[in-house]
């Protein structure tokens, strides 16, 4: 797979990740706005119920003040419900609110233990006579805690008894009903208007008893209704002008949370991406470098080689001194031919139409040819040692092959820094894996360095000494050929105490 291939194949992986990841992040947060949604519907039924309940108690209370001079009074209110519609079963309860003050004799257990046996309840409600909202709440309490399950029975019956009394408050009950959405987080525009049933069965649905003028231009809006009682043909209707506002307000710490997180992986992927095209650029520039300047070199270093080698054997007889030098040149001449050839077979080798030919290799006779030829061209001292079995062979590139083993023979030789130097060649096979190791006594090489032992044109710093030349390719064409083989190269090394440069194949 060529570069320009992979860094497409990267970018779509980022791109399909980015979208999985807001594709995600999307059904996430509508989850969450739905289930907030529920639980505002949830919290509006409830502050309508809170309100009306406080909107009764202003009333009792403005009926006890209009009946004082009367004396104590008591409203008591009947209500009826089926237990069980299968056998006709009924509960009837009396519910009475009392004017004075709460007795003191009577508690929530007094209050329950007046049920009767027979089915019948008493309920005792007594509203104080304090003027702010703190006393009804108190109130609401006891109330809504002993009344329990027929908390709606019992709402309806106050309404039948009540509101042939004293008519409902409206604005008051708009009032209370803000300032129960409020405790609630519920702050948007709103409008609370009355609706009722028509008698005239020609006429369906429920009308608008009054329709203020200010929500009539909303867009869209939502609205809750809440029924009054069975029996009455009013009931109130809450118009919401942007319900949606309410849930985004609530969720406004999770979405800016989640936008600057998204915000944050996308500019890692845009700064991966630039990174990895970066990184292509510089590679495609090393490459055309590599081929433009071994096809530039290549014609000269011809010509010169020819022109050294007619000075030497078809010119007029030299002497001495000007056959050193020109066998020098020759010699230099002949080594910088190799170095080229070796950046030409490496570029060709990059090609997507590269093929090894595999075949099978007696590993020590190879090593052995090796250490054969690097004794006789060695310009130091050198003791090998070859620790390979006879009997291991490895199915691979023989051509390759010889170049890897070749190539990190002659490093071991050429950046030895102690006499003799010492090199040790092993091998071993099991499983149908082979592993080769050649082990010298150098000067080693530092951690870090380690991890950029075998990138291209690569070479271990020396400041500005320049006694061991090459061109930091030797190491890269080992590990590009192992990867073309589907093994591995690796170095273990210390410094001062030697190298080891393993191949493995599997």
């Amino acid at each position: 797979m060529n570069i320009r291939l992979r860094f497409k194949l990267i970018a779509l992986l980022i791109v399909l990740s980015l979208a999985g990841l807001l594709v995600f992040q999307g059904y996430w947060l509508k989850g969450l706005y739905d289930t907030l949604y529920k639980q505002m519907e949830i919290n509006i039924e409830e502050a309508m119920k809170i309100a009306d309940y406080k909107e009764l108690f202003l009333r009792i209370r403005s009926i006890k003040k209009e009946q004082g001079a009367l004396g104590p009074q008591t409203q008591d209110v009947y209500f009826s419900s089926e237990l069980d519609p299968s056998n006709k079963q009924k509960m009837d309860a009396k519910a009475s609110i009392h004017p004075q003050k709460e007795d003191p004799d009577l508690n929530r257990e007094d209050i329950f233990k007046t049920a009767n046996p027979d089915s019948h309840m008493k309920l005792h409600i007594d509203y104080g006579d304090e003027e702010d909202f703190s006393s009804i709440d108190s109130t609401l309490t006891d109330y809504l805690y002993v009344i329990g399950e027929v908390e709606d029975m019992v709402q309806q019956a106050m309404h039948a008894n009540i509101d042939s009394i004293k008519p409902i408050d409206f604005k008051t009950y708009n009032k209370l009903l803000t300032s129960e959405l409020e405790a609630r987080n519920i702050v948007t525009e709103h409008e609370l208007v009355t609706i009722y049933k028509p008698n005239n069965e020609d006429e369906k649905g429920w009308m608008h008893l009054d329709k203020p003028e200010r929500f009539t231009t909303w867009k869209n809006p939502v609205h809750f209704d809440y029924p009054l009682h069975n029996e009455s043909t009013l009931q109130y209707r809450l118009f919401l002008k942007s319900p949606a506002s309410v849930i985004l307000t609530q969720m406004k710490g999770i979405l800016i949370s989640s936008f600057l997180l998204l915000l944050l992986i996308i500019c890692a992927f845009i700064y991966l991406l630039r990174t990895i095209l970066k990184q292509k650029t510089v590679e495609e520039l090393k490459t055309d470098f590599t081929n433009n300047m071994t096809h530039e070199l290549k014609t000269p270093i011809s010509v010169s080689y020819a022109a050294v080698d007619a000075l030497l054997n078809f010119s007029d007889p030299v002497n001495a001194k000007q056959k050193k030098y020109l066998t020098i040149v020759k010699d230099q001449l002949i080594h910088l031919t190799g170095l080229v050839e070796q950046i030409l077979t490496l570029a060709v080798e990059n090609r997507s139409t590269f093929r090894l030919r595999p075949e099978t290799i007696s590993l020590n006779e190879l090593v052995n040819s090796l250490i054969e030829q690097y004794k006789l061209k060695a310009s130091k001292p050198v003791e090998f040692t070859c620790s390979i079995p006879e009997d291991i062979e490895l199915v691979a590139d023989r051509t390759h092959l010889y170049n890897m083993l070749s190539n990190l023979i002659d490093n071991a030789i050429k950046y030895a820094d102690k006499e003799p130097c010492r090199i040790e060649a092993t091998a071993r096979q099991d499983d149908h894996e082979t592993t080769i190791s050649i082990t010298d006594n150098g000067p080693g090489i530092s951690e870090a360095n380690q991890r950029q032992i075998f990138d291209k044109f690569f070479r271990v710093p020396s400041g500005n000494i320049h006694n061991v030349k090459g061109y930091g390719l030797g190491l890269y064409y080992v590990k590009d050929m192992m990867g073309k083989h589907g093994g591995t190269a690796r170095v273990e090394s210390v410094p001062g105490k030697g190298s080891t440069f393993t191949l493995h194949f599997k």
